[in-house]
């Protein structure tokens, strides 16, 4: 089997894992993700522009999942594309969608996540985000 064929295969393992977790509520568990030198773009429906590195994405994880606490908040992983980067780095693009006590929210995102395995783990090192209304949502 190919080197990138044995990449992309641990990666889809991966990567189910980390939608699990993204799913658990775990702020602590979704912060051992990230690159210490993580960069992170996300674009809003009106143009908003917000940059972040890794102290702002941990205080994110926590602050979201504060905010949803006991709404039984679920994310919903439609995975457009996952290709090799470098023989250690793999780019994930995927909408997400998000439920709050069983009603699904008016807000899609989209993500393009670059990720690198070092020793046996995956780390996020970017993230770029853009946030749509669902009315604009291209399903395809």
């Amino acid at each position: 089997m190919p080197a990138t064929d044995t990449l992309l295969k641990e990666f889809e393992h991966f990567f189910q894992h980390y939608q699990d977790v993204w799913n658990g509520c775990n702020a602590e568990e979704m912060n051992a993700f990230l690159s210490k030198e993580i960069a992170i773009r996300w674009a809003g429906p009106e143009a908003n522009i917000s940059d972040w590195g890794y102290e702002e994405a941990k205080m994110g994880w926590e602050q979201a999942y504060q905010q949803y606490e006991g709404r039984q908040p679920k994310w919903h992983f439609k995975v457009l594309h996952i290709t090799p980067a470098t023989e250690n780095e793999v780019i994930a693009t995927f909408w997400v969608t998000f439920e709050i006590e069983g009603k699904l929210l008016d807000v899609v995102k989209l993500f393009i996540q670059r990720f690198r395995k070092e020793q046996n783990d995956w780390t996020l090192i970017r993230e770029y985000c853009e946030h749509l209304h669902a009315d604009s949502f291209i399903s395809n």
